[in-house]
């Protein structure tokens, strides 16, 4: 196993939340790069520098085609961190499957955590974008679905489109610069959402590894154009050839909330079976 150091990034229905995290699990599979130092501010490029950057749309499929694998399995612990109260932890166990389709499905399973396992969600993504997202009520013994991608979980305050590797092909990108973060040399990328396009961030900025396309930082701005999250990884380690999110921060600054997730496990290309998708199995793991 080889270990990389980077510097480097829900709804409300009928009362209910769905619990909202990670990639990203959501950016979760998408990589980072070489010798950086964690937490780095962005520094210019010295002035005069000649650039042979590509095209910016080329720089963002680069990074897009670091997530490589059909499907993962992956255990996480949450450190969750407002202003309101003492730190708290939980842990769950992600499964990623994609589809031919260019879709996807995910199963979060808060059952490490029992006083979470109610929260466990499947969130279908299609390929145009749009996502489905179901959770068991114990109490009444039913169902709760949502279809948007713009609400906030109350757990995380995080959205589906977050959840989803940021949704990255909502934008149409332009190439704003060359950086460094720490020691990292990166192109620096600005996304606008395209038309008819339904996001809660209409502009996504994200830093990229000039060498390999890894992210570094990511950004998201709200309608105000105000920032309102801001991803930074951290430390990436190379797993059955995939480069990996190891551990990553997001600073919620619209709710206040400091979020650090950690990987402890996890598996890729294990031929998941379609039934953990399931209402039925979402069920019991939710009731167990």
């Amino acid at each position: 196993m080889k270990i990389i150091s980077s510097p480097s990034i829900g709804d409300t229905l009928s009362g209910s939340r769905l619990p909202i995290v990670l990639l990203c699990a959501g950016l979760l599979a998408l990589s980072a790069c070489k010798h950086g130092s964690e937490n780095a501010p962005l520094k210019a490029e010295p002035a005069g520098r000649a650039s042979t950057a590509p095209a910016a749309n080329e720089i963002v499929s680069r990074f897009r085609a670091l997530d490589n694998s059909k499907n993962s399995t992956v255990q996480v612990r949450v450190e969750i961190r407002d202003q309101a109260g003492s730190p708290r932890s939980i842990q769950m166990t992600m499964y990623r499957k994609r589809q031919d389709d260019g879709g996807q499905k995910l199963l979060m399973d808060l059952s490490a955590s029992p006083e979470e396992r109610d929260r466990s969600a499947v969130i279908l993504f299609g390929p145009g974008g749009t996502a489905e997202a179901t959770r068991f009520i114990q109490s009444n013994d039913s169902f709760v679905t949502t279809t948007t991608v713009t609400g906030e979980d109350s757990l995380f305050g995080m959205t589906l489109q977050e959840l989803a590797d940021g949704q990255t092909e909502k934008y149409d990108y332009t190439l704003s610069g060359e950086e460094t973060v720490g020691s990292t040399p990166v192109y620096k990328v600005e996304g606008k959402l395209k038309p008819a396009v339904e996001s809660k961030f209409p502009r996504l900025v994200m830093s990229l590894a000039r060498d390999n396309g890894a992210l570094q930082v990511a950004e998201f701005y709200d309608n105000r154009n105000e920032l309102a999250r801001r991803l930074t990884v951290t430390r990436l380690e190379e797993v059955g050839g995939h480069l990996t999110r190891m551990h990553w921060n997001v600073d919620n600054i619209a709710r206040g909330k400091k979020l650090d997730f950690q990987v402890i496990g996890v598996k890729y290309d294990t031929n998941l079976n379609d039934s953990i998708f399931s209402k039925e199995y979402l069920k019991r793991i939710s009731s167990r």
